[in-house]
This record gives structure tokens, C-alpha cells and sequence, in this order.
């Protein structure tokens, strides 16, 4: 039975079978001003009260809030900037949404947030991806505010269509690539530098080699049957000096998700194995150190485990090929095109396609918008509804943002739309970035490590 929170959420936020963000509040977008308000920052949006409700009162086991009723002032904003907590542990498990969280909850990990913590509900934001969503966690922005709204970002301003975390150019002028890093392809700044300024250290748990200014990275392999993971993590927490903020981020679900699909053994296995090591991560903090920060009890250390989307298993036999769908031939002749005459096809992703139109175009966006709906089981907004409705946040809108977003955004109900010359995009099984509920919603859950560990 879905909790009181989740049933809140679907009433509210359902249009038939999409479900959309929660920008105003139980959204991921609040994730880091959560955080900024739990080490005692200031913070403009964290997330109401509740989703904290019980953690860190006390020794014992919590009321697990996550499965009653709403409590105490569950609607209003947060606001524990009382030293509670003297670090922050963010586990970030990608394309780990609130239902899948739901079919491996009987692993030990999932089972001691719900007894000893608190689990809730979120939506993700719009785009239900990580390009979008992992943008917004580190900078704090909506994707109306830093500009990134999927995999492939499109840039009118450089010409150029690229990767968003890697600025591989796909299409357009190529030199981009040797001009841009990271920070270039998102509006704004990182939260890591302020947070700096304001005292709190930032650690991150990556595997990778680098990560954002302003936070110190602490590489491990991917590969998590290695042990790397709960070294790297031990070594962050360890380094770490109160005030801090720990995130540790594995993608290890969202591959297999992506490979094999939501219900394959393969997947299943990725899962357990992915819990299986932060099981192992967070009971080595305790046992290694057994103590939670520099020279506090770790019932001042916050753990929490969220995701930034879910997904949906697509089929690649039926996923759409716009370039041999009969239907699409004037879609693809009336794409605005680059420099050297190549249709714009990098914008958005399968599930979130930004279709950038010709100003003098054969069909317009409304009879292009009309031919979609009527050939494909998609939702097809356009700039002015997307914009109306504040699709990608509620926020101030940047002319970052203003520039990549397209006179159509194509969100189909469960199937990818791509370009067959792009074959990978439609051979990939479990797919986010749309407004399934099962990429939407997420867990949001709590426990202080003190609790947490055996």
C-alpha cells in the first residue's frame, strides 16, 4: 500500500499517467539545502520537516515516519540548523527509485532505514535524469536556473550539440570541446565553494578522478566486488573534519538498468551487490572508527540514501526511430541545423527530446506537435507549456536555460523517441528522463549512523 506521503504526492502531481516534480516541496531538487540546513547553513528550500521526523532524537528506533501518517509540521520547511548533526553522509545510488526500493526492501541495509530511521517519498525533477538532477544536487539550481536538460545539451550560442558531463561534442563545431570543462556547461557555481566559506568541508566518494571545485575527491573502482568503495569511504570519513559533507555517488544500477533492464538477473544482481557494499561501507565506519565525526559520538553523523530518479523498462523493438518512421519524414526536414547543414538531433534524451525547429520551417510547431500526439503515445509540450507550467523549476529562469530549451519537448509514455543513427539510445532497455511514476518518484530515507550500524 503506498504511504500517506506517496498517495499526497500522486493525487496532487498525476495527469493521467505522468506524474510531474514537486518543485514546491517534497522534491530531489531540495536535496542540497537539506543538507546546508542539517550542518547549521542557511538554506532557502530544504525539505519539510518530516523527512527527518524522529532521526537523531534519541538512541532508539525511530517511529518510521516514512510509512504513517503525516507528523508534527510536516508541510512547513525545514530548518534544523540546530548542531544536531556535525557531518552529513549523502549516499546517492543512481536510477534507485521508490519502487525498486520497494523490491529489494527486505535487504538488510533497506530493512535498518526503515526500523531505526525514516524513509519518504520524493519526486525527482524534469528531466527525471542524471545529467539534470545530479547538476542540480551539486549546484543547488533547477534545470530552469543551470541550463543542463539532458544527456546531450544543445547550445545555439556555440553551435555545438555535446555530452554533458564529458563535453564530447556529437554534432556542430567541434573546437567547443577543447574550449569547455565541467563547470562551463552548466549555469552558475557549485555548492562546494560556499560551502567552504561557510566552514563545512565537502568530500566526495566518486569513481572518478575529479570532482567539483570547492570538494576533495576520493577515487574507487567501479567494479565494487574489490572492496575500494568502503576504503575510499573510510578514508573521506576519516579526513573529513567537522563540519562536513560526505557524498559518495554509485551508478553501478543505472548501467544494469540501462543493459539489461529492470527485471533481468543481471540487474537484480547489480542491486544486491550495490547494497551488499554500503552495507559493508557504513558498518566499516562504525567498526574502523567507532566513533562519527572528529571527537563526537556518530550519533551526530546524518545518513541518507536517496536516488535521482528511477526508471522504466522500454522495449527496443518498439522504441521509436524517427529517422525510419514514415510519419516523421516532415519532423526531420523542418530541425533547425547546425553550421555545416546537419540536422540538430543531440538535444535532450529518449525520453526527454528537444525538438529545435527551423524558423521557416515547412510545418509548424502546433501541426508538429498534432502529428506526435497523434502517431505516438507521447505528451508533447511546447516552449510556452513547458514554460507556463514551469516544467524544468519554478524558479528564475536563465538565459542559459532560455537558449537550449526546444519549441518541443517529446515525452513518451513508455518507450524511447531517438534518431537510429544514434542506434545505442534505442537499444537500452531501462530508460529515465521522463514522467513515468516509476522514474519520478523516488526514497528519500534517514538514520543517524549510530543507529544505522550493526
Amino acid at each position: 500500500m503506498p504511504t500517506d506521503r506517496e498517495r499526497d504526492l500522486r493525487e496532487r502531481l498525476r495527469e493521467g499517467e505522468r506524474l510531474f516534480p514537486d518543485y514546491g516541496g517534497r522534491c530531489f531538487a531540495h536535496v542540497p539545502d537539506t543538507v546546508r540546513s542539517v550542518l547549521g547553513d542557511e538554506a532557502e528550500r530544504p525539505l519539510p520537516h518530516d523527512v527527518l521526523e524522529g532521526v537523531g532524537e534519541d538512541n532508539g528506533e525511530s517511529d518510521g515516519g516514512g510509512d504513517g501518517d503525516e507528523g508534527g509540521d510536516g508541510d512547513g520547511n525545514g530548518g534544523w540548523s540546530d548542531g544536531r548533526f556535525d557531518r552529513v553522509l549523502l549516499l546517492l545510488v543512481d536510477g534507485f527509485g521508490l519502487a525498486y526500493w520497494r523490491r529489494f526492501a527486505d535487504h538488510p541495509l533497506l530493512e535498518r532505514f526503515e526500523e531505526v530511521g525514516t524513509v519518504s517519498p520524493l519526486t525527482s525533477i524534469y528531466p527525471s535524469e542524471t545529467a539534470a538532477a545530479l547538476t542540480t544536487l551539486h549546484t543547488g539550481r533547477l534545470p530552469a536556473s543551470h541550463g543542463v536538460l539532458g544527456w546531450y545539451v544543445y547550445d545555439p550560442a556555440d553551435d555545438a550539440a555535446y555530452e554533458a558531463f564529458t563535453v564530447d561534442v556529437r554534432a556542430g563545431d567541434e573546437s567547443v570541446a577543447d574550449e569547455m570543462d565541467l563547470e562551463d556547461v552548466y549555469e552558475g557555481e557549485a555548492i562546494y565553494p560556499s560551502l567552504c566559506a561557510a566552514g563545512i568541508e565537502s568530500r566526495h566518494v566518486v569513481p572518478f578522478e575529479e570532482t567539483y571545485e570547492g570538494a576533495i575527491a576520493h577515487t574507487y573502482d567501479l567494479n565494487l566486488e574489490g572492496g575500494t568503495f568502503e576504503s575510499a569511504l573510510a578514508d573521506a570519513f576519516e579526513a573529513a573534519d567537522d563540519p562536513a559533507y560526505l557524498y559518495a555517488y554509485l551508478p553501478q544500477v543505472d548501467t544494469a538498468a540501462h543493459r539489461y533492464g529492470t527485471t533481468a538477473a543481471e540487474y537484480e544482481a547489480t542491486v544486491s551487490a550495490t547494497l551488499d557494499a554500503l552495507e559493508r561501507a557504513v558498518d566499516g565506519l562504525g567498526s574502523a572508527m567507532g566513533r562519527g565525526g572528529s571527537g563526537g559520538p556518530d550519533g551526530e553523523t546524518l545518513v541518507l540514501l536517496t536516488a535521482d530518479h528511477g526508471h522504466v523498462d522500454t522495449d527496443p523493438e518498439r522504441n521509436v526511430d524517427l529517422e525510419s518512421a514514415p510519419f516523421a519524414e516532415p519532423i526531420l526536414e523542418s530541425l533547425r541545423c547546425h553550421a555545416d547543414g546537419e540536422p540538430v538531433r543531440y538535444a535532450g534524451s529518449p525520453r526527454n527530446l528537444h525538438l529545435h525547429l527551423r524558423d521557416d520551417a515547412g510545418e509548424s510547431a502546433a501541426a508538429i506537435r498534432a502529428r506526435l500526439e497523434s502517431e505516438l503515445d507521447a505528451r508533447v509540450f511546447t516552449r510556452t507549456e513547458a514554460l507556463e507550467r514551469d516544467l524544468f523549476g519554478d524558479g528564475e529562469r536563465s538565459e542559459t536555460f532560455e537558449r537550449r530549451v526546444g519549441d518541443l519537448v517529446v515525452c513518451h509514455r513508455d518507450l524511447s523517441v531517438w534518431y537510429g543513427s544514434d542506434p545505442l539510445q534505442l537499444s537500452l532497455v531501462g530508460m529515465h528522463g521522463g514522467l513515468h511514476p516509476d522514474e519520478m518518484l523516488v526514497p528519500f530515507a534517514a538514520a543517524t549512523l549510530e543507529n544505522l550500524r550493526r
